[in-house]
């Protein structure tokens, strides 16, 4: 379990998860704005293999989703320049994440879906096989890539 000074259970706090694509929980911050952290939106952070990915969540007061996603937990975007020093960084570290991703022009990972499935940009065109189908897709942007991925 990752221990960190700055875990105070509501600004910043560590979430359990099941997902097994995951090394380890989740890391769940919110900017240090007001004073109401249930009204704030929520940065979740995680390790997937050696790399940081990050999603975006509502406040708690209004979801776990965001209205627009019917339901369905955003996906996980790479962290193209991963921190080097705070509570992010010790977290990324705690759970084998590396804090400099080589570039691969060949294999351009930019994210992962929600079976942890690599979403790959090449060519202007974002690519996912999905997990639960083996079926490859692939459109011009993320977002109608999540809408092919849950049709």
């Amino acid at each position: 379990m990752f221990e960190h000074k700055n875990l105070d259970g509501t600004w910043n706090r560590v979430v359990s998860t099941n997902d097994a694509y995951l090394s380890g929980d989740i890391l769940e911050t919110r900017d240090m704005v007001g004073t109401e952290p249930e009204k704030i939106a929520r940065m979740q952070f995680a390790v997937i293999g050696q790399r940081l990915v990050e999603r975006c969540l509502p406040p708690e007061a209004l979801s776990e989703t965001w209205e627009q996603d019917a339901g369905k937990l955003p996906w996980w975007d790479s962290v193209k320049n991963p921190p080097h020093m705070g509570i992010i960084a010790d977290f990324n570290s705690h759970n084998g994440g590396l804090h400099r991703i080589p570039f691969d022009a060949n294999h351009n990972v930019v994210g992962f879906a929600s079976d942890g499935e690599e979403i790959v940009l090449g060519k202007g065109v974002y690519t996912v096989t999905r997990k639960s189908d083996g079926k490859e897709l692939s459109a011009a942007s993320q977002s109608e890539l999540r809408a092919l991925y849950f049709a």
